[in-house]
C-alpha cells in the first residue's frame, strides 16, 4: 500500500514536470525567433537596400524594375526603370541616390523625392557601383557572361573617364577612405586593392569565389562561396574571419553586419539566414524560403530583403540573448524527454502487473547482460547502415528531392504529391500487376520443384549418392545471376535462340516468337527463366528440414503401415512447415526487390509488359533523378512487403 502511494505521488510529480517542461519549451521557443517583418510592401520581388538613418528613410530596389522609398512604414515615392536594381548607394550629404540597374544604366536620383538627376548609359549589365568620398567620381562594374567584366569610372556629370576590361567576373567595388583607391572582389576569391589606373597594390585571398562585399564604418567585409567571411581594413589586414555552419549545403548569396560589427549575417539563395556572434559561433539559423539578397545595418538591428515582397528586421538586442534561449530550449527538450521516461517508469511501477512484467524483463536483461553489451556494436552498425537509410527515405518521400533539389536547403515539403503521382502516372499500377504475376508464379516454383527434388534426394539410398546429387543440384548457385539472365537472353533470341531453333527443327515455325519482344509472351518468358526451377537455396532449406526429422518418427509411421506418400504428406510436410514459411517470406521479399533479370532481358518492355515497381524505383534514381519519388516508391514497397510477410507469418502460426 505504501509502495503504491509512493508511486502515485511520483506519477503526479512527473506529470507536473512533463507539463512544466513542455510548456516552458513552447514559451521560450518563441524567444529564439529573432526576425520581425516591417510590414513594408513594394508589390514585387525585392533586390537591394539603402537606409538614411537621419531621416529614417528606407530605399528598396526591386528585382522587377521599381525603386521605392519608405518613411515610417509609409511609401514616400517610387520610380521605375527597365531592369532589376542590383545595387543602390546613398549619399546623405548630397541627397543623392545612386542606383545600378541591369538594364545597362546607372541612375542618379534626388534621394528626398525621387526626381531623376542623371542617367548614364553604360551599355552593359551593371552589377555594382560606388562613389568616392569627395563625390567627384563614380566607379561602376559590369558583367558580360560569366568571365568578362569591365570597371568604368565616370564623372558626376556622366562623362566616361576610363574603362578597363577584366577576363574574370567582378563581384563588388568599394572606394577606400582616400577617395583614390578601391577594393575589387573577384570570382577568383580575391579582394584586390587597386588604384584608379587599375594598378594592384595588395591582395587578400579567400580561396573561393567572392560573393559580396560591404562597408561597415571603417572596415570592410566579404563573404565567399563556401560561407567564409572576412573583416579587413584598408591595408587588407584580416581583422576577423569565420565560417557559417552550412549543414544544409545552402548556396551563399549575401552578407550583412550590425552597426557595431559584432553579429555577422549570411544569406543564401535558398532563403537560409545564418547568424554568427562575436566569437564566430553560429547562434541562429532560419529558413526565409526565398533568396536573401541584401542587408543594411540600422540602429536597433539589421534590415534584410530578398526575392520576395518583404523587408524584415533582426534585432541586435534579440541576438544578444538568442544563444541563451536556444540553450534553454535545448535543456528543456532533453528535460522533457527524461521526465517523460520517468513518468512511464512510475506508471509502470504503480500497476502491479506491469511492475511484475518489468521486473522479469530487467532480471533477464541483467542475467544476459554480457550478451547485450556485446551486441551493442552490431546494433549501432545495423542502425547506421540499414535503418538510418529507411528513416531518411520515410522523411524524404514527402519532399521534392531530385537531381536538381539535391540538398536539404533546396528541398521543399510536398506532402502526399509523390504518392499521388505514383497512382496517377500508371506505371506503378502496371508494375504491381506484373509483380503479382511474378510473385504467384515464384511461390508456385518455390513450393513445388525444389521440395520434390529435396525429398527425392533425401530418400536415396547411400550417403555417397545423396552427397553427389546434393552437390550437383547446389553447384549452379556459384553462377552469378547476371550470367544466368544473359544465358536465357540468348535462349530467347529470335534468330539464334535455342527455343526457336528447336521449334524450327520440329517444323513448328508457326510457334516461333520474338519471345522477349512480344507483349503477350514477354512476362511469361521472364517467369519461365530458370527452368527447371530447382532453386539451390530452397533445395538446401527443404533438405535440411527433412534430415532434421527424427528417424524414430518415420519408423513409427512405417510400423503403422504408412506408405511413403502418407509419410511425406502427413508426417514430413507438416514438420517442415517452418522451413516452408521462411521460404515463402524470402520469396515474397526477393520478388518485391528483384529487377535485375527483367532489366537485363527486357528493360521493362516491350512497353510496360514486364515493368515492375522495383525497376521503376531504380530508373527514377539512376536515370530520372527523382529521388523523392523513388523514396515514396520504396516506402510503399516496404509497407506492402511487411503487410504480406506479417500476414503469411500469422497464417503459418495459426496452422501450427
Amino acid at each position: 500500500m505504501k509502495k503504491n502511494k509512493f508511486w502515485m505521488i511520483a506519477v503526479i510529480v512527473c506529470l507536473v514536470l512533463v507539463l512544466g517542461t513542455g510548456c516552458g519549451w513552447l514559451i521560450f521557443r518563441d524567444r529564439t525567433e529573432g526576425v520581425e517583418d516591417l510590414g513594408i510592401s513594394t508589390g514585387v520581388q525585392n533586390e537591394s537596400l539603402a537606409y538614411d538613418a537621419d531621416n529614417q528613410i528606407l530605399y528598396v530596389g526591386t528585382h522587377d524594375n521599381l525603386l521605392v522609398a519608405f518613411q515610417d512604414g509609409e511609401e514616400l515615392w517610387r520610380t521605375e526603370a527597365s531592369g532589376a536594381y542590383s545595387d543602390i548607394v546613398l549619399d546623405v550629404e548630397s541627397d543623392r541616390l545612386y542606383a545600378a540597374n541591369e538594364d545597362n544604366h546607372v541612375y542618379v536620383y534626388q534621394a528626398s523625392d525621387g526626381s531623376p538627376v542623371l542617367d548614364i548609359n553604360v551599355q552593359r549589365k551593371v552589377v555594382g557601383l560606388d562613389v568616392n568620398g569627395d563625390r567627384t567620381k563614380l566607379a561602376v562594374i559590369t558583367n558580360t557572361g560569366s568571365s568578362k567584366s569591365n570597371l568604368f569610372f565616370y564623372s558626376m556629370e556622366g562623362e566616361e573617364l576610363s574603362n578597363t576590361q577584366y577576363s574574370i567576373s567582378l563581384r563588388g567595388v568599394m572606394y577606400c577612405s582616400d577617395g583614390e583607391t578601391l577594393f575589387l572582389g573577384t570570382k577568383r576569391g580575391e579582394v584586390q586593392h587597386i588604384t584608379e589606373e587599375t594598378e594592384v597594390l595588395n591582395t587578400l585571398s579567400t580561396d573561393y569565389e567572392i560573393i559580396q562585399m560591404i562597408r561597415n564604418g571603417d572596415t570592410y567585409w566579404a563573404v565567399n562561396q563556401r560561407g567564409y567571411y572576412y573583416e579587413f581594413n584598408e591595408d587588407l589586414e584580416c581583422l576577423r574571419s569565420g565560417r557559417i555552419n552550412n549543414t544544409v549545403d545552402a548556396v551563399v548569396s549575401s552578407i550583412g553586419v550590425d552597426k557595431n560589427g559584432e553579429y555577422v549575417l549570411v544569406g543564401s539563395e535558398e532563403g537560409y539566414l545564418f547568424v554568427m556572434d562575436g566569437q564566430e559561433k553560429q547562434i541562429y539559423m532560419v529558413d526565409e524560403e526565398v533568396e536573401i539578397t541584401d542587408f543594411v545595418a540600422v540602429e536597433d538591428g539589421i534590415y534584410f530583403t530578398g526575392h520576395g515582397d518583404f523587408v524584415r528586421n533582426i534585432y541586435a538586442e534579440n541576438l544578444a540573448h538568442i544563444d541563451f534561449y536556444q540553450n534553454l530550449v535545448t535543456a528543456l527538450q532533453y528535460s522533457f524527454i527524461v521526465v517523460l521516461v520517468l513518468l512511464i517508469i512510475c506508471v509502470t511501477q504503480m500497476l502491479p502487473k506491469a511492475r511484475r512484467a518489468t521486473r522479469r524483463l530487467l532480471k533477464k536483461i541483467w542475467i544476459h547482460r554480457m550478451a547485450y553489451i556485446m551486441l551493442i556494436p552490431t546494433f549501432v552498425l545495423v542502425f547506421l547502415f540499414c535503418y538510418r537509410g529507411i528513416f531518411r527515405a520515410l522523411i524524404r518521400a514527402f519532399t521534392d528531392w531530385s537531381r536538381v533539389n539535391n540538398t536539404v536547403a533546396l528541398m521543399d515539403f510536398v506532402g502526399l504529391e509523390n504518392f499521388k503521382t505514383m497512382f496517377t502516372e500508371g506505371y506503378f499500377l502496371t508494375g504491381m500487376r506484373n509483380l503479382l504475376i511474378l510473385m504467384a508464379t515464384g511461390l508456385l516454383k518455390t513450393l513445388t520443384v525444389p521440395l520434390i527434388v529435396a525429398w527425392l534426394v533425401y530418400n536415396l539410398r547411400g550417403d555417397k549418392r545423396k552427397y553427389v546429387h546434393r552437390f550437383l543440384f547446389v553447384l549452379p548457385i556459384v553462377v552469378p545471376g547476371v550470367i544466368s539472365a544473359m544465358i536465357w537472353e540468348k535462349i530467347y533470341d529470335p534468330s539464334i535462340g535455342l527455343i526457336n531453333n528447336i521449334l524450327g527443327a520440329l517444323n513448328l515455325e508457326s510457334l516461333q516468337r520474338v519471345w522477349l519482344g512480344d507483349a503477350g509472351t514477354a512476362i511469361w518468358a521472364v517467369v519461365f527463366m530458370g527452368f527447371p526451377f530447382i532453386g539451390a537455396m530452397a533445395f538446401l532449406v527443404y533438405y535440411g528440414g527433412f534430415i532434421n526429422i527424427s528417424n524414430d518418427i518415420i519408423e513409427s509411421a512405417m510400423i503403422d503401415s504408412a506408405t511413403k506418400w502418407d509419410i511425406f504428406w502427413k508426417v514430413q510436410l507438416p514438420m517442415i512447415r517452418p522451413q516452408i514459411s521462411i521460404l515463402i517470406t524470402l520469396q515474397i521479399i526477393g520478388t518485391m526487390q528483384d529487377f535485375n533479370s527483367i532489366f537485363i532481358l527486357t528493360g521493362g518492355g516491350p512497353g510496360t509488359a514486364t515493368y515492375v515497381p522495383a525497376l521503376e524505383l531504380y530508373l527514377n534514381v539512376a536515370q530520372f533523378g527523382r529521388y523523392g519519388y523513388a523514396s515514396a516508391l520504396g516506402v510503399v514497397l516496404l509497407i506492402f512487403t511487411l503487410a504480406v510477410t506479417m500476414l503469411g507469418n500469422r497464417l503459418s502460426r495459426e496452422k501450427e
